[in-house]
C-alpha cells in the first residue's frame, strides 16, 4: 500500500493540517511536501498538526537525515513553527524522536504526541477539537476514495 496523504489549510487561523495514511516512503514524503509547498495558500510557518497514526515507517535513521537535508535545500517546505506529531505505534515515536535530535538545522519546535486534545493545547488550540474531528474524518475519507 503506497502513502496516501492529504492536507487542509486554515489561512486564518495560521495552521495546516496534514493526514498520512499507508507505507510511507522518503520519495512519497518529498513528493508531497513539495505539493504542499506550491499551495498558494500554503505557508511554511503556519503551525502544524501532522496525523501519521495511520502509516507504517519503513526507514529509520537515513531516512531522517535525507529529509533534513531535503527540507534545507527547499525553500518554503520548513519554517519558524511548532509541529505537533500525532503518533500510536513505537516505530513512529522513535522515527519523529530522531528527527527531532537531527533538526537543528531546521527553525521548527516540534513535539510528539499520542492524542489530538493534547496537541491542540499545544499548538495553542488553533481550532476546536471539534472543528479538528471533523477535519481529519474528512481527510481520511479523501484517503479512502484513494484505496
Amino acid at each position: 500500500m503506497e502513502l496516501i496523504s492529504h492536507y487542509k489549510i486554515f489561512h486564518n487561523k495560521r495552521f495546516v493540517v496534514e493526514y498520512h495514511e499507508g507505507v510511507g516512503t522518503l520519495e512519497e514524503v518529498k513528493t508531497f511536501k513539495i505539493k504542499e509547498a506550491n499551495d498558494p495558500s500554503y505557508s511554511p510557518d503556519f503551525d502544524l498538526l501532522m496525523d501519521i497514526r495511520k502509516v507504517t515507517i519503513k526507514g529509520i535513521k537515513n531516512d531522517v537525515k535525507e529529509y533534513i537535508e531535503f527540507a534545507n535545500s527547499h525553500q518554503g517546505i520548513s519554517g519558524h513553527r511548532k509541529l505537533a506529531v500525532i503518533t500510536n505505534t513505537p516505530r513512529q515515536v522513535i522515527f519523529f524522536a530522531f528527527l527531532n535530535m537531527f533538526k537543528m538545522k531546521l527553525p521548527q519546535i516540534m513535539k510528539i504526541f499520542s492524542s489530538v486534545e493534547a496537541a491542540l493545547l499545544w499548538l495553542g488550540e488553533p481550532i476546536s477539537l471539534e472543528d479538528m474531528d471533523s477535519c481529519l474524518n474528512n481527510l481520511k475519507d479523501k484517503a479512502k476514495s484513494y484505496l
